[in-house]
């Protein structure tokens, strides 16, 4: 029988694709994710959801450097690790964003609603 050198094959392959596939994916989906937490948002909810969606863009930045780290230590190639490390970190920026710009929205629909609340119940009070 043959025998086959397995410690040569390139390694962490699996993960640069996978880090390139959830970059991919958590860029092409933020907006929809954002138009979900804000619809959660405006039903008395919270924005859980886009925090989330954050940690899996961070997760594709790490997968995609460790698997970068893999390829260049058993002489792999490294195209779909560069790709999803620029993606996650484009997904990354744009999460951020969103997530802030949502915390701000989540704060003045807290504020405005606190304030109609406290007006209505000063004219009930009033009105007794």
């Amino acid at each position: 029988m043959s025998e086959l050198n397995v410690s040569n094959a390139p390694q962490g392959k699996g993960l640069a694709v996978t880090g390139f596939v959830l970059s991919l994916v958590g860029l092409i989906f933020s907006s929809w994710i954002a138009a979900i937490a804000v619809v959660s948002i405006v039903a008395g909810g919270s924005a859980w959801l886009m925090y989330f969606w954050l940690v899996l863009c961070i997760a594709s930045i790490v997968l995609s450097v460790m698997g970068m780290s893999k390829l260049g230590k058993t002489g792999g190639k490294k195209g779909l690790g560069v790709a999803g490390l620029v993606i996650g970190i484009v997904a990354t920026i744009y999460s951020i964003i969103l997530v802030l710009g949502l915390s701000v929205a989540a704060g003045a629909a807290d504020s405005v609603g606190s304030d109609a609340m406290q007006d209505a119940m000063e004219e009930a009070l009033q009105n007794r």
